[in-house]
C-alpha cells in the first residue's frame, strides 16, 4: 500500500498562528484533526479504486493531494473527491445524534460538530483545489475536453476569491474577519497557480517486491478472469507473502512474489484479469 506523507502549506501555518494570537489554540487543534480525518476519507476511497494519496498537504479548510492521476477514470475521481466531505458530514451527524441521547456531551463536542460541518461545506465549494472543484472538474470532464473543464473550474475559483475579498472588505466596517481574507487568498492561489490537476498515485506504480528477511505468513487470493485488477488492491499489504490464483479458461494461473508485484505495477486497474494476464504474458 502507498505510504502517506504529510506536509504543511505556509497558508496553513499562518492560519495556525492567527488562531494562536486570538487565543483559539483548542479550535485550531480540532480543525487540524478534522482535516486529517477528512484526508483519510480520500485515502481509503482512492485505495478502494486502486489509487492512494501520496502526499497530503494541509491547508486552511482542506488539503492538496499531490501525485499523478494518469489512468484514473473521472467517475472514480468524483467518488474520491466526495469521500472527504462525506466522512466529515457523517461525523457531524453522529455527534448531533449523540446530543439527543446524552445531552451532557454537548459542551464537549460542539466544536467537533462545527469543525466537521464547516469543513465539509467549505470543501464542497466549486473551486480548485477544494473537493467541490475536483468533483466539478471530473464531472465536466465526462462531457467536455479536460482543458476546457479546467478553465471553467479555475474561472469559478477566481470569481469566488473576489467575492470573498469583497466580503472581507465589508467586514472591515463591521467586525474584521481575517479568516475570510486567508480563504480568499487560498482560493485565488488554487485557481491561478496550481499546475497539474492530477493528484492521485496508482498504488503499485512504485511498489517493488522486497526480499524476505524474516518469516512471513503465506496468503492466497483467488479471482475469476472477469474480475477487475483493482478489486484486489485493498487486499494487498506488506505483512504477507501473496499467491494470486487466477481462474482463467478452466486453468489456474499462479502469480506470486516479485512476479505478482510486477504484474500489478504494469497493468491497468480497470482491466479484467483475463485481458491483463494476456498482455502480461505477451510482454512480461
Amino acid at each position: 500500500m502507498a505510504k502517506l506523507k504529510f506536509k504543511l502549506h505556509p497558508l496553513f501555518i499562518l492560519f495556525g498562528i492567527y488562531f494562536a494570537f486570538t487565543g483559539k489554540v483548542f479550535s485550531f487543534i480540532v480543525y487540524t484533526l478534522t482535516a486529517v480525518i477528512h484526508e483519510l476519507g480520500h485515502y481509503y476511497a482512492s485505495e478502494k479504486h486502486g489509487y492512494a494519496l501520496n502526499k497530503i498537504v494541509l491547508m486552511p479548510y482542506g488539503a492538496l493531494i499531490v501525485g499523478n492521476a494518469d489512468g484514473l477514470r473521472y467517475k472514480d475521481e468524483c467518488k474520491i473527491a466526495l469521500a472527504g466531505p462525506l466522512l466529515n458530514g457523517v461525523i457531524s451527524v453522529f455527534f448531533v445524534a449523540l446530543w439527543w441521547l446524552f445531552p451532557v456531551t454537548y459542551p464537549f463536542t460542539e466544536e467537533i460538530v462545527i469543525a466537521n460541518a464547516s469543513l465539509a461545506l467549505i470543501n464542497l465549494l466549486p473551486c480548485y483545489p477544494l473537493d467541490g472543484g475536483r468533483f466539478l472538474l471530473a464531472t465536466l470532464s465526462l462531457k467536455l475536453d479536460r482543458r476546457r473543464a479546467r478553465k471553467i473550474v479555475r474561472a469559478l475559483g477566481v470569481i469566488l476569491s473576489f467575492v470573498l475579498l469583497a466580503l472581507f472588505i465589508y467586514s472591515i466596517f463591521t467586525s474584521v474577519n481575517y479568516t475570510i481574507l486567508f480563504f480568499a487568498l487560498f482560493t485565488l492561489v488554487g485557481a491561478l497557480f496550481n499546475g497539474r490537476d492530477g493528484e492521485y498515485v496508482k498504488i503499485f506504480e512504485s511498489f517493488t517486491f522486497k526480499p524476505i528477511t524474516s518469516p512471513l505468513e503465506v496468503k492466497e487470493i483467488a479471482v475469476g478472469e472477469g474480475s477487475l485488477v483493482k478489486s484486489i488492491y485493498p487486499l494487498i499489504t506488506s505483512d504477507y507473502y501473496y499467491e494470486l490464483k487466477i481462474l482463467s479458461q478452466g486453468k489456474v494461473v499462479l502469480l506470486s512474489g516479485e512476479k505478482l508485484y510486477k504484474f500489478l505495477a504494469s497493468q491497468s486497474g480497470y482491466d479484467t484479469f483475463y485481458s491483463a494476464l494476456k498482455k502480461f504474458t505477451e510482454n512480461p
